[in-house]
């Protein structure tokens, strides 16, 4: 994703930023300042910024709702709406936002705050914004083959939510005061009885607290998130102090975020919407674009998107005002016998067709899957850089690799192998050629892995 965060704060910084921005340089984001009281418009590098934050932590408390006011207004003013530009506030912990001025803001963030924090929170929420613009250029997109897309309000009812909590249970009390009563709050003592419960019920989030012996903990984290149902499941870490380490052992195995205990109850809760409000969305749009794909110029052998659907959505966002980042991935497939051996003949058009639509469920909403004409695959990840669909990619890799495939012609067992090529750019350049795009990918990528 395309990390570019902008902050208005109430003193002017110059060419300077508030101290505690350091922590978003080391998240991988690029970051700028602006005065609300200024006169003068952000440049261009600044405008094209992912989400914005205001500065209230050394904003004395008799002038807070002056710079909200002034932070909301310039805001509007240049043309940064809810749902494309998130806002979020960072305040002192002293300070209690009163209800109308918390209405900007998408999320509220307190010290003390960390790398992981900042990193995922804010990750989070520009996915969100991502989705909605998304479910915008795919709308023009099917519009241009003659099919409507229902607008995608974001959930509601996200007060009525289900919460599977695992681990030895000491921070569970505070956990369960920490959310509201409509939040219905199941235990699980061990990983088999998670799974259990998992497989027999529907959750939307699952806690697992991590104290002492925490490996088989982590473990389960890493089959849930090789398991295809499971895969963006959101997780939240509760770590004990003695488990910091395990805490980053959780987040590499695939945990999207890490709560410390003692925690603020409003943090909590706050971290959980966040989190439910992005998958319940990603599981809308995917639904809906799943439906309408029918509808759409598909390959005739997967139903995949067909290269004719790719390049018309390309072309919409080369189209549009605003730049969109984006990443392509080629993917190569090979097959090989369980015996071992390589297989010289083509495999059958059934099997290739599974693999296909194994890779597309494993992806999110808001990317989208090929088939070229030439029979190559190629992945479009829409604000994401390298780095970011590298992971996917790698995630994506892992399932479908230890995911067993049978020939039916012969019955024989089959192995696949992914291999990926990847391609960064941005639809606003000039010399954005989606030819060459397409075809630099496979024999020019910039990495391939």
């Amino acid at each position: 994703m395309a990390k570019q965060a902008l902050i208005f704060t109430d003193p002017d910084y110059g060419l300077d930023m508030p101290q505690w921005s350091d922590m978003l340089t080391e998240a991988n984001f690029a970051v700028w300042s602006h005065c609300v009281h200024s006169e003068d418009r952000p440049d261009d590098v600044s405008m094209a910024a992912d989400i914005l934050l205001v500065d209230l932590l050394d904003v004395s408390k008799d002038r807070v709702a002056l710079v909200v006011e002034r932070a909301s207004a310039l805001r509007k003013s240049l043309g940064f709406s809810q749902a494309r530009v998130p806002m979020v506030a960072i305040a002192d912990p002293s300070v209690a936002l009163r209800e109308e001025l918390l209405t900007p803001f998408a999320d509220v963030l307190k010290p003390p705050l960390t790398l992981d924090l900042i990193s995922n929170r804010l990750t989070s929420l520009m996915r969100l914004a991502t989705m909605r613009r998304e479910a915008e250029r795919r709308s023009r997109t099917f519009k241009r083959f003659g099919v409507g897309l229902p607008v995608v309000p974001p959930p509601s009812n996200l007060e009525n939510q289900s919460l599977l909590y695992l681990g030895s249970g000491m921070a569970f009390l505070p956990v369960e005061c920490a959310l509201p009563e409509t939040i219905s709050t199941t235990a699980a003592l061990t990983p088999a009885m998670a799974l259990h419960y998992l497989e027999n019920e529907s959750f939307d989030t699952l806690v697992v607290e991590l104290s002492d012996y925490n490996e088989h903990l982590i473990h389960f984290i890493g089959d849930l998130r090789r398991n295809p149902n499971y895969f963006s499941f959101p997780i939240i870490l509760l770590c004990h102090k003695e488990a910091t380490e395990d805490g980053l052992a959780g987040l590499a195995a695939g945990a999207n975020d890490i709560v410390t205990f003692p925690f603020s109850e409003r943090f909590f809760e706050n971290r959980i919407e966040i989190l439910v409000n992005e998958e319940r969305y990603r599981r809308q749009l995917k639904k809906i674009f799943n439906e309408a794909r029918l509808l759409m110029p598909t390959d005739a052998t997967t139903r995949l998107y067909s290269e004719e659907f790719l390049k018309a959505h390309l072309q919409v966002l080369h189209e549009q005002e605003n730049t969109a980042s984006m990443t392509f991935a080629g993917i190569d497939i090979s097959f090989d016998l369980v015996q071992g051996e390589r297989r010289e003949q083509s495999p059958s058009p059934a099997l290739l067709a599974r693999v296909g639509r194994m890779i597309y469920s494993l992806m999110r909403a808001e990317d989208l899957l090929a088939r070229l004409d030439n029979g190559r695959f190629v992945a479009f990840f829409p604000d994401t850089d390298l780095f970011e669909t590298r992971i996917a990619l790698q995630r994506i890799r892992s399932i479908v690799q230890l995911s067993p495939f049978v020939e039916q012609n012969s019955g024989m067992g089959v192995n696949v192998v992914l291999d990926f090529s990847l391609h960064h750019c941005d639809s606003n350049k000039v010399d954005f050629d989606i030819e060459r795009i397409l075809k630099d990918l496979f024999e020019n990528p910039v990495v391939r892995f």
